[in-house]
Protein backbone atom coordinates (compact mmCIF):
# COMPACT_ATOMS: atom_id res chain seq x y z
CA UNK A 1 0.00 0.00 0.00
CA UNK A 2 1.04 3.91 -0.86
CA UNK A 3 1.36 5.81 2.38
CA UNK A 4 1.14 9.62 1.84
CA UNK A 5 1.55 11.92 4.08
CA UNK A 6 2.67 16.02 5.00
CA UNK A 7 5.49 17.69 4.10
CA UNK A 8 6.19 20.24 7.08
CA UNK A 9 4.42 23.24 7.16
CA UNK A 10 1.43 24.03 4.92
CA UNK A 11 1.99 27.70 3.35
CA UNK A 12 -1.77 26.99 1.24
CA UNK A 13 -3.86 27.47 4.43
CA UNK A 14 -6.07 24.70 5.88
CA UNK A 15 -5.71 22.65 2.82
CA UNK A 16 -4.80 19.04 3.54
CA UNK A 17 -3.37 17.88 0.54
CA UNK A 18 -0.65 15.20 0.88
CA UNK A 19 3.42 15.96 0.20
CA UNK A 20 5.74 12.61 -0.30
CA UNK A 21 4.32 9.37 -0.86
CA UNK A 22 6.37 6.24 0.99
CA UNK A 23 7.31 3.45 -1.52
CA UNK A 24 8.93 0.55 0.12
CA UNK A 25 12.02 -0.65 -1.94
CA UNK A 26 10.98 -3.27 -4.55
CA UNK A 27 7.49 -1.67 -5.10
CA UNK A 28 8.08 -0.01 -8.20
CA UNK A 29 9.86 -0.55 -11.32
CA UNK A 30 12.25 2.52 -10.09
CA UNK A 31 12.77 1.76 -6.78
CA UNK A 32 13.21 -1.92 -7.07
CA UNK A 33 17.21 -1.14 -7.55
CA UNK A 34 17.28 0.20 -4.24
CA UNK A 35 15.69 -3.06 -2.70
CA UNK A 36 17.68 -3.62 0.32
CA UNK A 37 20.56 -2.29 -1.19
CA UNK A 38 23.21 -0.98 1.62
CA UNK A 39 23.98 2.35 2.19
CA UNK A 40 27.66 3.10 3.44
CA UNK A 41 29.32 6.76 4.47
CA UNK A 42 32.03 7.91 2.30
CA UNK A 43 34.70 6.59 4.17
CA UNK A 44 33.43 3.21 3.75
CA UNK A 45 30.99 2.59 7.38
CA UNK A 46 27.89 0.73 6.52
CA UNK A 47 24.83 2.83 7.73
CA UNK A 48 21.99 0.05 7.00
CA UNK A 49 20.35 -0.94 3.78
CA UNK A 50 17.45 0.98 1.69
CA UNK A 51 14.14 0.23 3.60
CA UNK A 52 11.74 2.77 1.74
CA UNK A 53 11.87 5.86 -0.34
CA UNK A 54 10.09 8.86 0.02
CA UNK A 55 8.45 10.22 -3.44
CA UNK A 56 7.51 14.12 -3.88
CA UNK A 57 3.74 13.62 -4.60
CA UNK A 58 3.76 17.16 -6.94
CA UNK A 59 6.78 16.57 -8.68
CA UNK A 60 7.13 13.34 -8.94
CA UNK A 61 10.58 13.16 -8.03
CA UNK A 62 12.96 10.53 -5.37
CA UNK A 63 13.25 13.21 -2.45
CA UNK A 64 14.65 10.78 0.43
CA UNK A 65 15.67 7.34 1.47
CA UNK A 66 14.72 5.96 4.46
CA UNK A 67 17.10 3.35 5.70
CA UNK A 68 17.29 0.66 8.14
CA UNK A 69 20.16 0.31 10.13
CA UNK A 70 22.33 -2.78 11.04
CA UNK A 71 21.88 -2.69 15.02
CA UNK A 72 18.07 -2.27 15.15
CA UNK A 73 18.03 1.54 15.98
CA UNK A 74 15.44 4.16 14.47
CA UNK A 75 15.31 4.97 10.86
CA UNK A 76 17.54 7.18 9.17
CA UNK A 77 15.77 9.57 6.48
CA UNK A 78 18.04 10.92 4.05
CA UNK A 79 18.20 13.70 1.59
CA UNK A 80 18.39 12.22 -2.27
CA UNK A 81 20.86 14.93 -3.03
CA UNK A 82 23.54 13.84 -0.56
CA UNK A 83 23.89 9.88 -1.88
CA UNK A 84 25.95 8.71 -4.71
CA UNK A 85 25.14 5.28 -6.44
CA UNK A 86 28.51 3.45 -6.57
CA UNK A 87 27.53 1.08 -9.50
CA UNK A 88 31.11 -0.63 -9.36
CA UNK A 89 29.45 -2.18 -5.81
CA UNK A 90 25.90 -1.66 -6.22
CA UNK A 91 25.60 0.64 -3.17
CA UNK A 92 24.52 4.60 -2.07
CA UNK A 93 27.23 6.66 -0.67
CA UNK A 94 26.41 9.11 1.91
CA UNK A 95 27.96 12.20 1.51
CA UNK A 96 28.34 14.33 4.44
CA UNK A 97 29.19 18.25 4.05
CA UNK A 98 31.64 19.05 7.25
Amino acid sequence: MLRTFDGGSSAGGSRSRKRFACMAAGQSSATELFRSCPVVTAVGQTLGRVRSVLVDVRSRQLRYVVVAPNQGKAPIVIPWQALYFDSTRVRLVYYTYS
